[in-house]
């Protein structure tokens, strides 16, 4: 028992730092973050904003075309959106124009 709580405590601590080692030093992604949400006029849009810096420049390399393009449409189209249905009609026009 005492084995298993060594084992999930190691996880807990180690998760942490693999995920800030993974993608915690990317000047592409802060870019990205600065220049989209500088603008951003709802939590929602900066949500969404978020999600697609994300994507592209932490998790890029594992996106397929169509993908990519979902997430550059959103990142041109949401930043100055105020209300949440504008940007959720944003995010269905960029999921249609690139489906995934």
């Amino acid at each position: 028992m005492l084995k298993l709580a060594n084992l999930f405590l190691s996880i807990t601590l180690a998760t942490p730092l693999a995920a800030l080692a993974y993608g915690g030093n990317s000047p592409d992604y802060d870019q990205c973050i600065l220049h989209s949400l500088g603008n951003s006029q709802s939590s929602f849009a900066a949500r969404a904003i978020s999600d697609s810096c994300d994507a592209l420049y932490r998790n890029g390399a594992m996106l397929l075309p169509r993908e990519r393009a979902y997430h550059v449409c959103v990142l041109q189209n949401v930043q100055t959106v105020r209300g949440a249905f504008a940007v959720n009609e944003i995010l269905h026009a960029c999921r249609r124009q690139n489906p995934m």
